[in-house]
């Protein structure tokens, strides 16, 4: 009966909508992969039909903001304060908004990626989804650190992905230098205004890898209270 009673508590906790906001968070951000393959290939058709994808997980992450944000004022039993969840849940929603800003910035333009720099682009772009993967394994183990208290093993995993977060974003940050550096060597030969979304969507997809790191920093700040 107690153990039904806590699981009662965790599933009208803001958690459970939390951890479906970061499945739909990478499921954006798998598609972010498709849709930037697609436009290194010009295959714009493609690329359409990946946006659509980006904007309808925008609108279901944002339904699972608003319903966490219900949850925080319900819930009669929260082992946090809710201002960190609140803070949570927004770094969180930045991953698809930005996922679709990034889309949306291409899309319109049918912006095309150099062939000079479209290898190193891609590794950069799919090492911004592992960063988000590693945030979601962090999420995924929030109701466990909720249930100890934030202690024992619990604790100990999270400081593991926490480790790995930070490796995959300076390995990311590495990247982002060679790809920027790449793409001065041939700006010169590039229409200024294309060089210039190219920066600005380079720039995007560096912050959606520091959103990423953000939310599994922001549960291990969490655990440490």
């Amino acid at each position: 009966m107690a153990s039904r009673g806590f699981s009662d508590i965790i599933k009208k906790s803001p958690f459970g909508p939390i951890k479906a906001h970061m499945e739909v968070s990478k499921k954006s951000t798998e598609e972010l992969i498709n849709f930037l393959e697609s436009a290194v290939n010009s295959d714009w058709n493609k690329a359409t039909d990946s946006r659509k994808v980006i904007s309808q997980l925008e609108n279901e992450a944002d339904v699972l903001k608003a319903e966490t944000r219900s949850l925080l004022t319900k819930s009669l039993f929260l082992a946090v304060p809710r201002e960190d969840i609140l803070d949570l849940i927004k770094l969180a929603d930045d991953i698809p908004n930005t996922v679709k800003d990034i889309s949306g910035l291409m899309i319109g333009r049918q912006m095309e990626i150099p062939a000079e720099i479209s290898t190193s682009f891609m590794l950069f772009a799919k090492e911004a989804a592992a960063i988000t993967d590693a945030a979601g394994e962090a999420v995924d183990h929030i109701d466990e650190l909720f249930q100890f208290s934030f202690g024992g093993n619990a604790a100990i995993k999270m400081k593991e992905l926490i480790e790995k977060l930070d490796s995959l974003e300076n390995t990311n940050d590495q990247s982002e230098i060679t790809l920027r550096q790449e793409l001065f060597a041939i700006e010169k030969d590039l229409p200024p205004v294309n060089v210039m979304f190219l920066y600005n969507v380079i720039n995007k997809i560096g912050e959606l890898s520091d959103r990423a790191e953000q939310v599994g920093h922001r549960i291990s700040l969490i655990a440490s209270r």
